[in-house]
């Protein structure tokens, strides 16, 4: 298929350049100056309703090709200058005097239920738009801004294509709630990103600061992702067509012994081959995505509608997927403009194959002199593949290949929207917005597979979630100027359902591989009472009411406050209903006093509470669920028990935020950005604490208790370096630095903590280390903490030598410390766009520091010991004089500051001016190009995605991984 399409594609292009050779037009000429009659270099200009384009040579003159007949808008733009549009009738010269203008200051910001002028805004925002997103194979939403806003964490360690990314907006902010922003989607509240494809978007808003998000309530604490989709023009009918090939490669692997470092070893069992297991159990990641959008539009009626697909490969053998994507968005007025109806619709079917992420443990692990297959009769009852008896040892191609794990995901979303204005100055909006999302998971291990399919002579799982998410909201907003005062005020009613349903079913002992997953019923296990089936339901409701009034005097003082007061059946009788108020102020400075250089500049300050609410439904309630079966007098008995301790004080988790900050333009707008200061508290967490039994009829209840405080800088800059001519250089650095993120209290008067403030969050694991703390949370001490002995050498014989930290002259538990941090102190994100002539050139540096991580295939497998079951780790630390068992220590702990090459992009625009042809660009792709790290792990990503056990760093983890990609993009 890929080669059809890739030839279609040629043929499609050369078809287009031969059309272009017959196509009519004339040529208009002219010369571009400033209100001084200085010549400007550089100025775009274009064709209205079409990307045809040139721009000024360094005298300001221009020429370009416009269509013989009819008449023909040019549009002049140019960094700090006002947009001119000029009508060209039958003239072959135009001469245009462009006005200075700050137009950065202009720019709609999407904020919560509306939109403002940027500069206007006194909370902590930051946007991007489709320009300035990551390129290449990005198939995610949140990629796109990877890197691009000062605070927002984006990480995902690996190369998991059905992974999604771990998303933290200034830290962590919940230890048991949602630690991930809110996404509304053209104004929808929660929406699936899966069902937003990149090419669909315009731009995203960032809610930063509580007092931004606190229009948000319940769900607004740890920020608010705004995803604004691309709407349609006026006067342009435009066809788009965009496709990419990646291939997909492995860059770092974990550094193990290969067959001859094992042999020398003279430790394990040699069985004569020379294996590289990551080479057997990966590939070439081939993919591929087709993007195809037509839009257009008049004063009364505009459209977009696309389809997109991707068919993403995995580097995991058997692993990757492929989505299809249907959007329209339709706005039609009415009633002299008055009333604007739209619609929004997507459908979205991802099918995806999973693989097994343990397939790269094992391929780290498992013996390099062992052959993959094996023709040996011993061998058949596996299906031929090698394999031995050891624990957590599996051959990883066998794994791959013995294992299906596939799922499909149906998305649909609609999205009505209708808005009147009674009178010009107000404004009266209802949205009905629906989301309904199936998943089917499905497994199955061969009876031959050693381990599970073996041990139930075939297994098989199904699993199907079903959720419907129904919102209703309706707002009025009033804007009035009365002299220099320019007054906004909002009204707003929420009300939003949650319902979600499912079924899961699984059993063993078939007679046969051939069904698969696809007839449980021929499963021997549920006519002997050992197969398993349950389902679930529940509803929640979320109910708000909110207001907020906006005031810009003279353009020098502005003032926001904002209020909501909702309510969720998720929470205990008597607090189920809270407040979320938020203030902000600005000054524009700049226009109080002349400030040589300075453009504009604008302090601000904020204030603001937001909320959480708990991980699931009737968390409040006492509730029961099975617990098993009993045989009883020739019959198999169902037997239940409790599942939850009732709560009915779970009351809101809410945080606090004071944020400062200031937003600039200097040097005639070639510089700007913004600096803020934040600091927030958030109280009454939610969280399970232990609780004893009896009285409880369970050993946790979801309790309000403890305080969480974090601090931090951030910053972003934008400057327009070089801009002469052909070629212009506009470069963007932002950074963060976290001061503290600090467990203030984790108990309260009703129950309190064991080891005296101090909670294990995570163990190290098996083998030998189930109960070996690798992460803890303290009272009084920053989150993240890494926990364990100091490790002080080794003895003459190779046994371990830790120090004694309470000088006790015994190594315990309590010489046990805090051995490093898994959340990072700063974050950098550089960004350079060049262009020169027809050539374009973007690449991203992206780096994080301060940042420990828990290598644990160093912890398990450093070892020579380790040799007579598996395969050694040898990195710089490796140790041969090291003779004892396994024990952990900050000797496995490392430094994971990195900087990377994110992505690099070079395109081209090829001159074609043409009636049909608007634009052909062609563009080559990298992504991850190089990692400058020390340390040796396969990845040094922030590993987050347990938010109170960062740091560690997982044995299935995916391999990192180069991208390189190309692609085309052609508007019709």
């Amino acid at each position: 298929m890929k080669k059809v399409c890739k030839i279609t594609l040629s043929l499609f292009v050369v078809l287009l350049f031969s059309l272009s050779s017959y196509a009519q037009s004339r040529t208009i000429t002219g010369n571009v100056t400033d209100k001084n009659n200085v010549v400007i270099a550089g100025v775009n200009v274009h064709i209205k309703g079409s990307d045809v384009s040139t721009v000024t040579d360094t005298y300001g003159n221009f020429a370009i090709e416009v269509p013989a007949e009819g008449n023909v808008v040019l549009v002049f733009t140019y960094l700090r200058f006002a947009t001119q549009e000029i009508a060209i009738v039958d003239q072959r010269k135009v001469n245009v005097q462009m006005t200075e203008e700050i137009r950065s200051l202009d720019e709609v910001v999407v904020i919560g239920y509306g939109t403002q002028e940027k500069k206007e805004i006194t909370s902590a925002v930051s946007s991007v738009n489709r320009e300035t997103f990551n390129k290449g194979n990005v198939n995610d939403a949140v990629t796109l801004l990877q890197g691009k806003v000062a605070g927002l964490s984006i990480s995902k360690p690996g190369s998991n294509p059905n992974q999604g990314a771990t998303i933290r907006l200034r830290g962590l902010s919940t230890l048991g709630g949602n630690a991930s922003p809110l996404i509304v989607v053209d104004g929808v509240i929660g929406v699936n990103l899966n069902a937003v494809d990149p090419n669909d978007i315009e731009s995203i808003d960032v809610l930063k600061d509580a007092s931004a998000a606190a229009i948000y309530g319940s769900r607004g604490a740890s920020g608010v992702i705004l995803i604004t989709t691309r709407k349609g023009t006026i006067d342009r009918t435009l066809l788009e067509y965009d496709a990419y090939y990646s291939a997909e490669e492995v860059a770092r692997t974990v550094d193990v012994m290969t067959a001859e470092e094992f042999r020398n070893l003279g430790v394990g069992t040699d069985f004569g081959y020379n294996t590289n297991w990551y080479d057997e159990i990966t590939n070439t990641a081939e993919s591929q995505a087709h993007n195809l959008a037509l839009s257009g539009g008049t004063n009364q009626t505009t459209y977009r509608a696309s389809i997109n697909y991707r068919d993403i490969q995995g580097i995991a053998l058997h692993s990757g997927f492929n989505r299809l994507n249907g959007r329209l968005n339709l706005t039609q007025k009415a009633l002299d403009d008055r009333l604007s109806v739209s619609l929004n619709m997507t459908s979205t079917t991802l099918n995806s194959k999973g693989g097994s992420d343990n397939a790269f443990k094992y391929a780290a692990i498992y013996n390099p002199t062992s052959p993959v297959r094996s023709n040996e009769p011993v061998y058949e009852q596996y299906g031929g593949y090698f394999q031995q008896t050891l624990y957590d040892y599996l051959n990883p191609v066998a794994l791959l290949e013995q294992v299906r794990n596939e799922r499909q995901t149906n998305l649909v979303n609609i999205n009505l929207e209708a808005q009147l204005r009674p009178i010009e100055k107000l404004n009266v909006l209802v949205r009905y917005g629906r989301q309904r999302y199936t998943t089917e998971r499905s497994e199955y291990f061969s009876k031959n597979s050693l381990g599970t399919g073996m041990d139930r002579n075939g297994y098989a799982t199904k699993d199907q979630g079903k959720s419907d998410n129904q919102l209703f909201e309706s707002t009025a907003t009033y804007n009035d100027q009365f002299e220099s005062l320019k007054f906004t005020g909002l009204l707003g009613y929420s009300y939003q359902e949650f319902d979600n349903d499912g079924f899961a079913a699984n059993g063993g002992n078939f007679l046969s591989d051939a069904f698969s997953y696809n007839n449980l019923g021929a499963a021997l296990d549920f006519a002997n009472g050992i197969g398993r089936a349950s389902s679930y339901k529940d509803a929640s409701k979320i109910i708000g009411f909110f207001s907020r009034i906006n005031l810009n005097y003279d353009n020098t003082y502005f003032l926001s406050a904002s209020l909501r007061r909702e309510g969720s059946t998720m929470f205990g009788e008597g607090n189920k209903w809270g407040n979320f108020p938020a203030v902000s102020i600005g000054l524009a400075l700049s226009e109080l006093i002349d400030i040589p250089r300075v453009d504009n500049l604008k302090l601000r300050a904020s204030y603001g509470v937001a909320g959480n609410t708990p991980p699931s439904a009737y968390l409040s309630l006492l509730r029961l669920k099975p617990i098993g079966n009993f045989y009883y007098d020739g019959n198999w008995i169902p037997s239940y028990g409790p599942a939850s301790n009732a709560n009915p004080d779970l009351g809101w988790e809410k945080k606090a935020e004071f944020d400062v900050g200031a937003d600039f333009t200097l040097f005639d707008a070639r510089l700007s950005g913004s600096i803020d200061y934040y600091k927030r508290n958030t109280k009454d967490l939610i969280y399970p604490l232990s609780v004893p039994v009896p009285p409880n009829l369970v050993e946790t209840t979801q309790l309000n208790i403890g305080e969480i405080s974090s601090s931090g800088l951030e910053a972003n800059f934008d400057y327009l370096a070089i801009q002469r001519g052909n070629f212009s250089w506009t470069t963007a650095l932002n950074g963060t630095y976290y001061f503290a993120n600090t467990l203030v209290s984790l108990s309260n008067q009703a129950e309190g903590l064991e080891f005296g403030g101090r909670r294990v969050t995570s163990t190290l694991g098996n083998p030998g280390l189930g109960n070996t703390p690798a992460t803890v949370v303290e009272e009084g001490q920053p989150l993240g903490l890494l926990w364990g002995m100091r490790y002080d050498g080794l003895t003459e014989d190779g046994n371990w030598i830790f120090k004694d930290l309470n000088n006790d002259g015994q190594i315990d538990q309590n010489d046990e410390t805090v051995i490093g941090n898994g959340l990072p102190k700063y974050q950098l994100g550089f960004n350079n766009t060049f262009s020169y002539k027809n050539f374009d050139l973007n690449f991203f540096i992206r780096g994080t520091f301060g940042h420990d991580l828990i290598n644990t295939y160093r912890v398990f497998y450093e070892g020579k010991n380790v040799a007579t079951s598996y395969n050694v780790v040898n990195t710089k630390y490796f140790n041969p004089a090291l003779d004892d068992v396994q024990k952990f220590s900050d000797h496995y702990v490392e430094k994971g500051d990195y900087v990377m090459l994110d992505n690099a992009t070079l395109g081209y625009t090829l001159p074609i001016r043409t009636n049909m042809l608007s634009r052909l660009r062609v563009y080559l792709s990298g992504q991850n190009l190089f990692v400058i790290t020390g340390y040796t792990g396969v990845d040094p990503e922030v590993r987050q995605s347990s938010a109170l056990a960062p740091g560690v760093d997982l044995r299935n983890n995916w391999l990192f991984t180069r991208t390189y990609t190309v692609g085309i993009q052609l508007g019709l």
